[in-house]
């Protein structure tokens, strides 16, 4: 009897040290959870709560005791109330509140409550509150992230349209079809009403609404709705659509992109049911709780989480710490070395690191470790509590990734290449040692992207973008706008090294690029600057690689340019007549002059044609091949030709007013100004204000307007013609030349650039092709001047192939208006009066 006394007293002490080892887990866990725990009874009054609690009151614990509603912003105190009821009545409900701290501050709180039952009934109300915070402070990040973003990043289950207003055609990609569970197979053709049709019933307004709003006021939408596909199967889309209007501000087309977002909401709703129930305690919470009898090397008590975020039990790693090594990441080694060692100080622990799963991913965790010590300081126990926050890691480098690459090409995008080049600044500033920068400008691009669409352009973008990065391996290359693109290279081992990758960088472009049937050709323009000679800093450095890129392009094109100091006087001459011709216009400083177009066979004057000079007030006269190119490139080259037409015709009313002979003046037009729908209209006005006849005034356009505009060029040049006014191609076999532009448009006048005079009759291939063209315009009933004429034998040769007209220094260099007016009295001109 006294052994089995004894027997039986062994067991209950074992029974009742299990007991009280348990009731001390739950302690240290209740009390030094990082979230507020508490319990309340039925009326509401606080019973038991941890230390979070009081960190956040400020309050000890006797003066905690009382209605736990009082802590709630008053706001939230009714909704508190309606919960609490709730979780009374056997239900676990959970609600977000803002706490009143005793600073003042209000906190986001996450709140859950359950129902505690004895099991005869429920005697009162658990609860758990978590910091929302820095959740709701991500939330906001993320949105104002995504509200920087130009299109949704193609990441997924995305399709692309593009609607035709005036035309109603419509396309539809793959994937469009595929999201909406169709084949394309010419069964179903791309329009807006099948497109509506799929639309979820009680989502057709709103879909209607936003694409109403868009057709009429050219806005962008964006916008969640339903679809039913054939099959009926239901599905959630975001779409992205985009307008794009004509000058009067019209739209006329529509693109936009297509998301299925099914999938991310279902796991949207997943999460938020999972975050509900990962905030009760223990096994319902999301987080990994352990304890650790450190003195007699053993696992109190460890979430089975665990094993699934490390790969091992932690078991095996308290009996096999070697295996700790095993699934460190090596370089949070260190790290994890400082941790130990404030853990055996008795300091309690917040960290992050990285893990290594036994089959190979990377988890990120934070942790938090409570250590306990006993009198002398020794660690005896360790709690603690750690969460798997890989998502949160993965998400926050997409966000990264998203505001540092461009979403087409993945590379690089604006905002990282200014960081790179800082970085590499401070870098070799300290090593002082050079570097190079590449400024790259895709000649001929725009003409793709117009011609034959953005997705060709796009494709030959990536399609770049590759041979780029074949060619620069490891080298930074990145996006930074349309077709410009920047290459760094840190290391040069030669002086002649960015030179020599320029130009491999121009030879590997000019190869044409494939796309579907298509042979796509371009090539590269290259500026080209040195640190530190070319700039100590960032701004400096990249003005001049792209004012040696500008130079590049204004030398031909396809080639490269080395940044010089000079350059810089040249961009200020360039910058200052830009500036200084819009004053010119204003107060009427340039003057127009005018070169005799000379009858070859009888010498008669036949016209004239307006050529425009510059008297700078501080440099003096400013060639017209000087100017001319600024004013192209600012777009003020339409000022220009508008107050020349205006010059012009006050001249010839002058002229008509003093009983003067009249003859045709021709006046150039730039193709910017001619492919604008108010030249006629400005044609009209300054002809019915000065009074003059329309026959009076000859337009003189280049190929350059014919090649790509030719239904609004034929529309603008038959209203011309019907109100009397002629109409002349310039410079004809220096562009695009083709046969056709002369059959398709009826000219009245052909010139024969001075490029093609200049050579004849010494050179046999010009003169060939000079003959050529005066037989061929006067075959389709065209007059010919020659451009450029200077020498007797270039006359000469003109006269004998049948020229009718010429113009050129062999008569008359352009001269004032009022020495136009005497020869217009003679009406006849003679050599010798060049």
């Amino acid at each position: 009897m006294l052994v089995s006394k004894n027997n039986n007293d062994v067991k209950k002490g074992k029974r009742t040290g299990a007991a009280r080892n348990l009731q001390n887990i739950y302690k240290a866990f209740f009390h030094n959870h990082q979230d507020v725990v508490f319990v309340l009874d039925c009326k509401g009054n606080i019973v038991e709560s941890n230390n979070a609690l009081l960190k956040y009151t400020g309050l000890s614990e006797d003066e905690l005791a009382g209605p736990f509603l009082r802590f709630l912003a008053s706001d939230y105190q009714e909704t508190a109330r309606e919960k609490f009821e709730l979780a009374l009545s056997g239900e676990t409900v959970s609600y977000d509140v803002e706490f009143s701290c005793d600073s003042g501050e209000r906190v986001d709180l996450r709140m859950t409550h359950s129902p505690i039952n004895d099991g005869s009934g429920i005697t009162g109300v658990f609860g758990i509150a978590r910091d929302a915070t820095e959740f709701k402070l991500f939330e906001e990040k993320l949105s104002r992230t995504q509200e920087d973003l130009d299109f949704v990043q193609v990441v997924g289950n995305v399709g692309n349209w593009e609607y035709d207003v005036e035309t109603q055609d419509a396309y539809w990609s793959e994937q469009l079809y595929r999201i909406y569970g169709l084949e394309n197979n010419g069964n179903v053709t791309p329009s807006l009403e099948n497109y509506y049709s799929m639309v979820h019933p009680e989502d057709k307004e709103v879909f209607k609404e936003a694409c109403m709003n868009a057709f009429y006021t050219g806005a962008c939408f964006s916008m969640e709705y339903r679809i039913v596909r054939r099959d009926g199967v239901e599905r959630i889309v975001h779409e992205q659509g985009n307008t794009i209007v004509d000058e009067d501000g019209t739209v006329t087309r529509m693109i936009g992109t297509v998301h299925d977002i099914t999938e991310y909401k279902r796991t949207e709703a997943k999460l938020q049911q999972s975050e509900a129930q990962a905030e009760m305690i223990f096994n319902s919470l999301n987080e990994i709780i352990w304890s650790i009898d450190i003195r007699n090397r053993k696992v109190l008590f460890c979430s089975d989480e665990f094993e699934d975020v490390c790969g091992y039990k932690l078991e095996d790693l308290i009996r096999t710490p070697s295996l700790w090594d095993e699934i460190i990441y090596h370089e949070d080694a260190k790290k994890i070395r400082a941790i130990i060692a404030d853990i055996r100080m008795g300091k309690e622990i917040f960290e992050q690191y990285r893990l290594r799963h036994f089959c190979g991913d990377l988890k990120w965790i934070d942790v938090k470790a409570i250590p306990t010590c006993d009198k002398d300081g020794n660690l005896i126990r360790l709690d603690g509590i750690m969460w798997d926050i890989t998502d949160k890691k993965k998400s926050e480098e997409k966000l990264h990734n998203a505001a540092f690459h461009d979403y087409l090409t993945q590379l690089p995008n604006r905002r990282r290449f200014e960081e790179y080049i800082e970085e590499q600044i401070e870098y070799h500033r300290k090593c002082e040692q050079p570097f190079a920068l590449l400024y790259m400008d895709l000649d001929r691009f725009k003409f793709i992207n117009d011609r034959l669409g953005h997705f060709v352009g796009d494709e030959l973008l990536k399609q770049v973008t590759e041979r780029l990065r074949n060619r620069l391996g490891n080298q930074f290359v990145a996006r930074l706008s349309g077709d410009e693109f920047a290459v760094c290279l840190p290391e040069l081992r030669t002086p002649d090294e960015p030179v020599n990758v320029a130009q491999q960088l121009i030879d590997i472009l000019e190869k044409p690029f494939q796309y579907g049937d298509y042979d796509l050709f371009i090539s590269t323009s290259i500026g080209i600057s040195i640190f530190p000679k070319d700039g100590e800093d960032a701004d400096s450095l990249v003005k001049n690689a792209d004012t040696a890129l500008s130079y590049a392009k204004g030398n031909g094109k396809n080639t490269y340019q080395i940044y010089t100091r000079e350059m810089n006087q040249e961009s200020y001459r360039k910058y200052c007549l830009e500036r200084d011709m819009r004053i010119a216009v204003q107060q009427d400083q340039f003057r127009v002059h005018f070169q005799p177009k000379v009858n070859v066979k009888t010498e008669e004057i036949i016209g004239a044609e307006a050529l425009l000079r510059w008297e700078h007030e501080e440099w003096g006269k400013i060639s017209p091949a000087e100017f001319i190119p600024i004013a192209e490139d600012s777009g003020f080259i339409t000022e220009i030709g508008i107050w020349v037409l205006q010059d012009v015709c006050r001249q010839l009313k002058e002229w008509s007013k003093n009983g003067l002979p009249i003859v045709p003046i021709s006046i150039n037009i730039s193709p910017q100004h001619f492919l604008k729908k108010d030249v006629v209209e400005l044609v009209q006005s300054n002809v019915a204000r000065f009074d003059i006849d329309p026959a009076w005034i000859e337009l003189e356009i280049t190929e350059t307007s014919l090649i790509h505009y030719s239904e609004i060029v034929q529309k603008t040049m038959s209203s011309l013609k019907a109100m009397g006014v002629k109409i002349s191609l310039d410079d004809f076999g220096t562009g695009y030349s083709a046969l056709s532009q002369l059959q398709n448009f009826k000219f009245d006048t052909l010139k024969i650039d001075q490029s093609f005079i200049k050579n004849v009759p010494v050179k046999r291939e010009d003169s060939v092709i000079t003959k050529s063209l005066i037989e061929l315009a006067h075959g389709l009933g065209l007059n010919v001047v020659a451009e450029g004429v200077e020498s007797e034998e270039q006359l000469d040769f003109l006269h004998h192939n049948n020229c009718d007209h010429i113009q050129g220094y062999i008569y008359s260099k352009p001269i004032a208006g009022s020495e136009f007016e005497k020869m217009m009295v003679k009406r006849y001109i003679q050599r010798s009066q060049k």
